[in-house]
């Protein structure tokens, strides 16, 4: 299903080294527990850590693929989001496979045709523009006023959405860009 490929040169651990240092300590730990715009992008850094040291280091399958899109998902269901966002168990459990699920998915990119990259582009693009609607729209199922346990309430559920959009212009432009790049219009 994936197996390593061996170490191609150290600097390709520094972008998902700094992502997981710049998310995961104690200062921005603690963020999160009460902004929601801290804790999504821990999503997408860790996630992208992942994907970043899959696909540099490990081989992966259309199966390590699929398993690594799961968390990815999973993570953003309204309990699981809330349960990860409020307790230090659920977060650990959140940022280690998020990582883990970016390895698997990474993993697999080199072997995507290029039909499969842009296919594989719109659906994360469709998904995470669904879930960020949800979000400019202040969905009371990521916010206190389903889950009492949280610390946010859904007035600043619009700026996630916001945010998340920006994040999701910068791939697409990085993405097209490196899809262009490879089909030598640049």
């Amino acid at each position: 299903m994936i197996k390593y490929s061996g170490m191609r040169n150290w600097k390709d651990l520094v972008v998902p080294t700094v992502f997981i240092l710049a998310f995961v300590n104690p200062y921005v730990e603690s963020l999160q527990y009460y902004n929601p715009l801290v804790y999504m992008l821990d999503h997408y850094a860790l996630y992208a850590a992942g994907v970043l040291v899959g696909y540099k280091f490990f081989k992966g399958s259309i199966i390590s693929f699929i398993l690594g899109i799961i968390p990815a998902g999973f993570w953003h269901i309204p309990l699981f989001f809330a349960l990860g966002a409020a307790f230090p168990l659920y977060r650990g459990l959140s940022e280690a496979t998020l990582f883990l699920g970016g390895i698997l998915a990474g993993s697999y990119i080199p072997k995507m045709s290029l039909t499969f990259k842009i296919g594989a582009l719109g659906i994360y693009m469709f998904a995470d523009s669904l879930l960020s609607i949800f979000f400019v729209l202040g969905y009371p199922q990521y916010s206190n006023v389903d889950f009492k346990f949280l610390a946010w309430g859904n007035g600043i559920l619009p700026f996630v959405g916001v945010e998340m959009f920006i994040v999701m212009n910068i791939v697409l432009v990085y993405s097209l860009y490196k899809l262009l790049k490879n089909i030598s219009l640049f």
